[in-house]
């Protein structure tokens, strides 16, 4: 049975503000980045990926509370952008690492990592080698295709 557009579109709408998954109302969700080699799945657990380790790779809290959604209209998939901290999702190289590191995707994980709601990997993975390196994943968004379920 293939949902009405109705019913697609409620999914975004209603997984950005739910507090239980992508809607925090306390302890904001995290964006990682990940430093090995994956396949994107959705039965990935947070243990599956190795997380950056470089100085200044640490984890991103985004913001608490109801994210944003709406349909992207080139598409006509419904998108949910993952609201950024101050700053943004940016991560620089602050000490020269002791090993060139390669940063393969990104994780949005709950705030204690105990919960992988997505994934994604670079285009062209980025390899972090000095102090002033760095990785900017710009706007976080999670698409729901025109036609997720049936």
């Amino acid at each position: 049975m293939l949902p009405m557009k109705t019913v697609r579109l409620q999914l975004g709408e209603l997984l950005a503000a739910d507090a239980t998954t992508l809607a925090p109302a306390a302890d904001a969700n995290t964006v990682a980045l990940i430093a090995a080699p994956f396949t994107p799945s959705e039965i990935l657990l947070p243990g599956d990926l190795t997380l950056a380790t470089f100085t200044g790779s640490a984890p991103k809290d985004g913001a608490v509370g109801a994210q944003q959604a709406g349909i992207d209209p080139t598409t006509g998939d419904q998108v949910i952008t993952i609201l950024a901290p101050l700053g943004g999702y940016r991560y620089e190289c602050t000490v020269a690492p002791g090993a060139p590191e390669t940063i393969y995707g990104y994780a949005l994980m709950n705030d204690d990592q105990t919960l992988l709601f997505a994934v994604a990997a670079l285009p062209v993975p980025v390899t972090i080698t000095s102090v002033g390196d760095f990785i900017d994943l710009g706007a976080i968004i999670m698409t729901i295709v025109a036609q997720p379920i049936s």
